[in-house]
């Protein structure tokens, strides 16, 4: 699936407002924006050049995925803390 900068824009609007893993890194290059009143944040995005748009949405996918990898995702947690069945 292509995004078009519109789209992009619009998925960095959400990311903003709410870090999909819940606490955002303090590294995270949207902590910046998180404080603004929702029009200026909507301004600031609207502004970003491409290229800053493309690093942010970059920076996300690398930190979203290696996220993944050091937490379990809730189906695996509720694999790994299932009681044993006893098979005799």
């Amino acid at each position: 699936m292509q995004f078009t900068p519109i789209d992009k824009r619009i998925w960095i609007k959400g990311l903003t407002l709410e870090c999909p893993l819940g606490q955002a890194l303090d590294d995270c290059p949207l902590n910046g924006l998180r404080h603004l009143p929702v029009a200026q944040m909507n301004r600031t995005i609207n502004n970003l050049s491409i290229d800053k748009v493309n690093a942010i949405m970059s920076i996300h996918k690398h930190c979203y995925h290696e996220r993944l990898k050091i937490s379990p995702s809730p189906k695996q947690f509720h694999h790994q803390h299932q009681p044993q069945a006893n098979h005799k």
